[in-house]
């Protein structure tokens, strides 16, 4: 067998070359995540104006403000001619990876307690929910909370942003970078919790090339945090404080939770993953 220097012809042939130009043209470039998520902010502004005429209904516009964030990413994508659903990876998975997504919803839940306690509740969130509002509000609240959102976020952030990102950098790399925004999304005080929380969902979604179990992960997390602020009736954010045994316990959880949280995601990878090359960064667009 000759030897060429470590040279591969079939890495030079048309076919390949064919190959990776087609490959190539299938990712979008930053210019279209700029755009994207410029469409998405422009008539999430115009749909929340149109809810506050409309109504006075904070949960109405936080509805109004998802669906307008991911209509306009939707238009600009269709009109661009790009295919959504490679775009924001709605790719299938084997559905042994959802029994284990839904676990890691509920270890992510066990660290948003912990978080709760350590860096004390979201006054926002408290407001909002256990605030004085109606049944319909309060259905309102849980399809946007649990459905809404985990659907947005995770088409724009690790569908869309990712999934560029990946196409140009280490895949490690590229899964901080969305964590940032994402978790600066969620206001500066809990932002640090909110990038560590974000980065099973991103390491998922590399793996396994879809947002499905991400989706998934994230409602859980929702919807079982909203039914427990939902329960626990009218609360004022400034009475709840944390005793030195709730701290205590808080400390404890906090890591067993994330060696949950990271030994979940390593088992999703494994029963869902598939095996791309992600190490050879393509150049800006």
């Amino acid at each position: 067998m000759a030897e060429d220097g470590g040279h591969n012809e079939a890495e030079d042939s048309p076919e390949t070359s064919t190959q990776q130009g087609a490959d190539w043209a299938r990712v979008p470039g930053c210019g279209t995540v700029f755009y994207a998520f410029g469409s998405g902010i422009l008539l999430a502004v115009a749909f929340t104006g149109l809810a506050a005429v409309l109504t006075d209904s904070r949960t109405a516009s936080l509805f109004f403000l998802e669906v307008g964030l991911l209509a306009g990413v939707l238009v600009y994508l269709v009109g661009t001619g790009h295919r959504v659903g490679e775009v924001l990876r709605l790719n299938r998975v084997t559905t042994s990876a959802y029994p284990l997504a839904l676990m890691l919803g509920v270890a992510l839940l066990f660290a948003n307690f912990s978080a709760a306690v350590l860096l004390g509740p979201s006054a926002r969130d408290i407001e909002l929910v256990t605030g004085d509002i109606s049944t319909v509000e309060r259905m309102l609240l849980v399809l946007t909370v649990a459905l809404a959102a985990p659907v947005v976020e995770e088409a724009l952030f690790r569908g869309l942003l990712q999934g560029v990102l990946e196409a140009r950098m280490r895949p490690w790399l590229a899964i901080a970078m969305t964590a940032l925004p994402f978790a600066l999304l969620h206001g500066p005080g809990p932002a640090i919790f909110f990038f560590f929380w974000s980065l099973p969902l991103g390491w998922v979604t590399w793996r396994t090339g879809s947002i499905r179990p991400g989706i998934v992960v994230h409602a859980v997390n929702n919807l079982v945090g909203l039914i427990g602020l939902l329960s626990a009736g009218p609360i004022d954010p400034e009475s709840v404080e944390s005793g030195p045994r709730l701290v205590m316990m808080a400390l404890l959880i906090l890591p067993l939770s994330g060696m949950w949280a990271a030994w979940l995601s390593w088992r999703i990878g494994q029963v869902a993953g598939h095996t791309t090359k992600q190490d050879e960064a393509l150049p800006l667009a």
